[in-house]
């Protein structure tokens, strides 16, 4: 275990160290480990006890007797006693997840109060093994750590785990030899808890099959979070080329750059757009939302949107991917009556007017409609219901929105696109998309010019 230690660069000479002692055979051959070096490695030791007060005199008694332990060998100690029942009623959470967020929040208090360099914990390899085990029975992604970390960032310095390296037995042989004495938690034998079950059924099993397996998943384990780190990465790496917005609610990707990503790099990619706006601090597991919405950009329909969970939609739009939370108004019809000469500005863009006394060509963005050719005034709209025209050089009339699904325009877009018509109610152009047959005229002698300049 100390070889472990110095091999993986745990410790320091002249570190203050935080031992999280429960009392039990793992926690105290650490704690007697460490007291062990302390001399040579010039080491400050401080020792945190939470007391869970779940087990009545037992809570008690494992308090006292670590607290004796410490004052033998003259190293410091301090417990808090925390209040996992009404954390479980608070959160809502089970008895084990509502003790581990208690225990954890006391590490960190006594870890500041004390200014620890590293705050040292007893899980072993067989803890290690369970975990992963039991992540994957339950369904977890593969972008999430299976295991147990043998150290991260705590605090301000250190949380690292020393006895990975080794299994229950092996701690418990070395208490039998070094005769360190320990307490034993007897709810480590209710089978109301899954990782009791795992332990007592699951792993011992598992270990007929192959006594070192302990190793060989700590060695798997280590080595996938090792390759997915490089992956997700260069995942972060392609998210930024293909991104076109990101903003606060919404994130939109380049649909053809984001096709051309390797199928690894594309669920990568969802996940850090999921964990983006989904936030808030922690990486969650998206497994089935990935899933989904991988089957659903793969479509090669028009236009769709999909719903998850807390409000958040993915459009499938012409052009690109949009992810967002936003929720989407349509918005109020309006009707702008267009001055000539003048200009106007509509959702899509700023539209200029001018009488000019020669007719030019015509462009996707121009019109020129003879003055005599229609009924004034001019005016600028959104589509209605039933809205109907008559194409240029087609026979009969169109709806509107057979246009719009015709040139792929996208659904949040069509509601405000801007129509010309005049005071007939005639629609004259569809802007950018489709101009109206107009009656032919024998003698003209002024246009109105109408044309899209965009935002300039």
């Amino acid at each position: 275990m100390q070889r472990f230690m110095i091999e993986n660069q745990l410790l320091e000479k002249g570190q203050t160290v935080l031992v999280a002692v429960s009392g039990g055979a793992d926690s105290m051959a650490l704690l007697s480990l460490l007291s062990g070096m302390r001399a040579e490695w010039s080491l400050t030791i401080h020792v945190v006890h939470v007391n869970h007060q779940l087990r009545g005199d037992e809570s008690e008694e494992d308090r006292m007797f670590v607290q004796n332990w410490c004052q033998q060998k003259n190293i410091h100690f301090r417990e808090y006693r925390v209040d996992v029942l009404a954390e479980k009623q608070t959160e809502k959470v089970g008895t084990q997840a509502a003790a581990h967020t208690l225990r954890y929040q006391a590490f960190a208090a006594e870890m500041n109060r004390v200014n620890a360099d590293v705050l040292a914990t007893a899980h072993h390899g067989d803890d290690n093994t369970e975990s992963v085990l039991m992540k994957l029975n339950r369904g977890t992604s593969p972008y999430l750590r299976l295991g147990i970390a043998m150290e991260r960032q705590f605090e301000h310095g250190r949380l690292i785990r020393p006895l990975l390296c080794v299994t229950k037995e092996a701690i418990l042989k070395y208490c039998t030899e070094k005769k360190i004495l320990h307490r034993d938690d007897s709810s480590n034998e209710s089978d109301s808890y899954t990782r009791n079950r795992y332990r007592k059924y699951v792993v011992p099993e598992l270990k007929k099959e192959n006594p070192l397996n302990t190793i060989h998943i700590r060695r798997f384990e280590e080595w996938q979070h090792d390759d997915n780190k490089v992956l997700m990465g260069l995942a972060e790496d392609q998210l930024a080329e293909i991104i076109i917005v990101k903003e606060k609610d919404t994130v939109t990707i380049d649909k053809d750059r984001y096709l051309k990503l390797a199928i690894p790099l594309q669920r990568r990619v969802i996940h850090l757009i999921l964990n983006c706006l989904y936030n808030k601090g922690i990486v969650r597991d998206f497994s089935s939302y990935i899933e989904q919405i991988e089957l659903f950009l793969q479509s090669h329909s028009n236009f769709a949107s999909i719903d998850l969970r807390n409000g958040l939609k993915v459009y499938r739009e012409n052009n690109c991917y949009r992810f967002t939370q936003e929720v989407y108004v349509e918005s109020d019809n309006y009707c702008l009556e267009l001055a000539v000469p003048g200009i106007i500005t509509t959702p899509l863009g700023r539209i200029r007017t001018e009488i000019v006394s020669t007719c030019g060509d015509e462009t996707v963005e121009c019109m020129y409609i003879p003055v005599s050719s229609f009924s004034s005034p001019l005016f600028i709209r959104n589509r209605r219901s039933g809205d109907r025209f008559h194409p240029k050089g087609v026979n009969g009339s169109k709806k509107v929105s057979r246009v719009f699904i015709d040139r792929k325009i996208d659904l949040p877009r069509r509601h405000d696109w801007p129509l010309l018509v005049d005071s007939a109610g005639n629609i004259l152009w569809i802007l950018l998309l489709h101009k109206a047959e107009l009656p032919k005229q024998q003698a003209v002698d002024h246009y109105v010019r109408i044309a899209f300049v965009g935002n300039t």
